[in-house]
């Protein structure tokens, strides 16, 4: 193997964590358009709202002209589970090159909608001029602006000015982000979703694919500052097969394993406490322990691939492990060391590891 100087990894990681595990956006074999895999999206019927996605970084100089052009350029396959409720919406985010301005337009393309993905298989929705929109951001001189009455439409928003009196006019804005997302916490049901298309170019949904600076995501609460990085580390104990003929070992099996990730959190909050300790029990400013149970995780790693795009660790079930120990003492900051261990879930990997590509 020769000397790349370009695979050499340096920087730092993002630990978050999802407690409960109720919003999920993952890889899966389950289901599949086109390639290997799609990405799920699951709510679980509890929690708060927020964004559950899937997001790529689209070709530079695509405006908000170039939607209204031929919105049906726009599109993605997908596959609902049997259950009635708010399925995906496909949000573009648009910033003004002139000043700090963005917007946020959302279709609400599967609003109370019936998935039917168990007896139709996969379907594809393209956007239309027609389809119903919620809209908000800021405008050139700071203002916010907010509506998600769903009264508008492609169309009207694009031709502008928007509809309020801090809304701006949007034609030249230009594309930065695109997501697919669920939204409502409620009702309990999956989306799986595969072969996004902007402006015309299908971007594969696979671990690796073509979507640039492609993430996959959920509402997540980050850790925040951390001591000394985190360290991701995968343990293995094996066994030997051997047979008199030979002193070497004819073959090797694994016995048991384990993967953890630990970190030195520089942030000792009170929420940060709870998950770093066992069996603790947060309510409000209380933190308690000895009437707990441990509580189980979703844990995600965000760092950056010697590419310079997303590399993201996910591991479905982890649970707090180890020993927590802090010291206070003047003039030096208090760290809260914390291991999480990972479960085998009952159905998929324990982790995936994924970097993708350009």
């Amino acid at each position: 193997m020769a000397d790349t100087p370009g695979n050499v990894l340096t920087g730092r990681a993002i630990l978050a964590i999802r407690n409960p595990n109720d919003a999920l956006a993952e890889w899966s074999t389950a289901q599949h358009y086109a390639g290997n895999h799609s990405v799920r999206l699951y709510k679980g019927g509890s929690g708060n709202a927020g964004s559950t996605h899937v997001e790529i970084v689209p070709p530079a100089g695509l405006t908000v002209a170039a939607l209204l052009a031929d919105p049906t350029d726009y599109s993605f396959w997908y596959w609902y589970s049997a259950v009635t409720g708010n399925f995906v919406q496909f949000e573009l985010k648009y910033e003004d090159p002139n000043s700090d301005g963005w917007m946020e337009v959302t279709v609400m393309v599967h609003q109370t909608t019936l998935g039917t993905g168990p007896t139709m298989g996969w379907l594809k929705k393209a956007l239309a001029l027609t389809d119903k929109i919620g809209y908000g951001g800021v405008n050139e001189t700071g203002e916010s602006f907010f509506d998600y009455d769903l009264a508008d439409t492609i169309a009207e928003v694009i031709s502008g000015p928007l509809g309020q009196a801090a809304a701006p006019a949007v034609g030249d804005w230009v594309l930065t982000r695109v997501r697919l997302e669920l939204w409502e916490p409620t009702p309990e049901r999956t989306a799986y979703v595969d072969s996004l298309e902007i402006d015309g170019t299908v971007y594969t949904l696979e671990p690796g694919g073509t979507g640039p600076a492609m993430l996959l995501s959920a509402p997540y609460t980050d850790v925040g500052y951390t001591d000394d990085g985190v360290v991701f580390e995968v343990v293995h104990e094996t066994g030997d097969t051997r047979v008199d003929e030979t002193p070497y070992p004819i073959d090797r099996f694994i016995t048991s394993g384990s993967l953890r990730v630990t970190c030195n959190m520089a942030e000792s909050s009170l929420a940060n406490l709870n998950l770093a300790i066992a069996g603790s029990v947060l309510s409000g400013n209380l933190l308690t322990l000895g009437t707990g149970v441990l509580r189980k995780f979703a844990l995600r790693l965000v760092g950056i691939s010697p590419s310079g795009l997303h590399r993201q660790i996910y591991l479905p079930i982890v649970t707090a492990t180890g020993t927590v120990s802090m010291s206070y003492k003047r003039a030096e900051k208090t760290i809260v060391p914390v291991t999480f261990e990972a479960l085998k879930p009952a159905t998929g990997s324990i982790f995936t590891w994924v970097d993708n590509a350009a």
